[in-house]
């Protein structure tokens, strides 16, 4: 922010300023009058400045843990993002949205220890493209359903439901019936993590069985009721770690997450992010929140990952 002096019919009158480069750059002011207020005043100013901002650029969302001066940086960015994308030709627009699946796809099973390449991830989408669905080799299935459940995820309304869950986990599950696709556990789950050179439990079990549906019920009520007035990323961190805790499913848990995550952001018009594509920082910042119950070190994980993403040049 800066000060700046103006003439006004012969007369000189201080304004505070701030620069913001959007689709165009555009910008905001606010009157200081005919003098420079004392430090103390002009802070005051300043706050006033950037609430101006953010009411303009994110129209009164609720922010819980990021700061304002955080998320208008972060819109400012995804709407320069944003405008790359529209200067694109149909064909390169059509190029980056196969390479973002395939990325995301790869990303998201390799984490999972499934020894899928990115060819492979590649074909799949190709396959996903012609409609094809009766595939033999198992990694090849497992990446199409995958990219199925990405585009469920894309297509749906706004909001969430049990019974999206429900089929969500039912469609990239498909191949798995012995994890029993669609269906809540019944068993207790422990969550371990995977290092070189061993496999260690972390310090937080998730609820009973017969605590999961209760749980998952107010998971989709929070989400509703926090839909269109929490800002979209905290909304998507805190929906993919809500849902984490609660491992409601035999297995396919950490899958759910990131498309929950990305449910969120597309619900709000954000593009996709691949959030555990930097897996040890990933896996750092939602372990920590889990165990220590502080959902901020991923909250702010995942503001970080989007900024980048939407920072990149090339696209």
């Amino acid at each position: 922010m800066r000060v700046r002096r103006k003439t006004v019919k012969g007369r000189f009158y201080y304004y505070l300023e701030e620069s913001i480069r959007l689709e165009k750059p555009k910008v905001y002011s606010i009157s200081l009058g005919a003098k420079i207020p004392p430090e103390k005043e002009l802070e005051k100013r300043k706050k006033e400045l950037t609430e101006k901002i953010f009411i303009d650029l994110l129209n009164e969302a609720k922010t819980i843990y990021l700061t304002k001066e955080h998320l208008i940086g972060i819109e400012r960015r995804r709407r320069q993002y944003e405008a790359r994308l529209k200067r694109l030709s149909t064909g390169q627009r059509e190029e980056k949205d196969e390479v973002d699946i395939v990325n995301f796809v790869y990303t998201t099973l390799s984490t999972e220890g499934v020894p899928i390449t990115k060819e492979e991830a590649d074909l799949a989408y190709r396959f996903a493209q012609k409609g094809v669905r009766d595939i033999r080799d198992e990694n090849l299935r497992v990446s199409l359903d995958m990219i199925r459940g990405l585009r469920q995820v894309k297509e749906s309304k706004k909001g969430l439901s049990v019974g999206f869950i429900l089929d969500l986990h039912a469609t990239i599950m498909e191949g798995f019936s012995e994890k029993s696709p669609g269906k809540l556990r019944s068993k207790p789950a422990y969550i371990y993590l995977k290092s070189y050179d061993k496999v260690e439990e972390i310090g937080f079990r998730p609820p009973a069985p017969d605590k999961i549906k209760a749980q998952l019920d107010e998971l989709v009520s929070w989400y509703n009721s926090s839909m269109e007035k929490l800002n979209a990323v905290e909304l998507s961190a805190l929906v993919h770690l809500k849902f984490y805790s609660i491992h409601p499913f035999e297995d396919g848990n950490k899958q759910i997450s990131r498309l929950l995550l990305n449910k969120a952001l597309n619900d709000r018009g954000y593009p996709i992010l691949n959030i555990s594509k930097k897996t040890t920082q990933y896996f750092d910042a939602l372990v920590k929140s889990v165990e220590k119950k502080e959902e901020r070190p991923f909250v702010e994980f995942v503001a970080q990952e989007f900024e980048k993403m939407c920072s990149k040049k090339g696209v």
